[in-house]
């Protein structure tokens, strides 16, 4: 009688599980919704703050792994930071900046001075400074 109680107890407890999967049929692809947000045209997930490097010919995060530089002139803008990413050897810079659509590409001029004919990104004391129309926009902390 003991066991007939044990195998009845048994039964139950497998009985009482879900449903088998092995003959559920797959979801209909065209009715997912996609998780993780939309993709630009070089694959960057912008939903998760990527976006396309020229320079590093990857989708990246401005904010992490780059130098973050602060606007000087607050009351004109409520954008308070630009970021700069520099590549390995120090032959390209690339500064993301609310002002262009996309990052702006920096030829090295000097070991301290990248530019194209719009910006100049400067080095003095071990700091960095944006200048655009001669006047410095952003600058590292000090």
């Amino acid at each position: 009688m003991k066991n007939f109680i044990l195998l009845f107890t048994a039964a139950a407890f497998l009985s009482c599980q879900g449903p088998s999967t092995e003959n559920k049929s797959k979801p209909d692809s065209s009715k997912l919704t996609r998780i993780g947000g939309e993709k630009d045209e070089n694959g960057c997930l912008t939903a998760a703050g990527y976006t396309w490097s020229k320079v590093k010919k990857d989708c990246i995060r401005p904010w992490e792994g780059t130098i973050t530089m602060n606007v000087t002139d607050t009351s004109s803008n409520f954008e308070t930071a630009a970021f700069v990413f520099i590549d390995s050897v120090k032959q390209q810079a690339e500064v993301f900046l609310k002002e262009e659509k996309e990052g702006v590409v920096l030829d090295r001029v000097s070991p301290h001075l990248f530019a194209n004919e719009t910006y100049k990104l400067t080095q003095e004391a071990h700091c960095w400074s944006l200048v655009h129309n001669n006047k410095t926009v952003y600058q590292e902390k000090k």
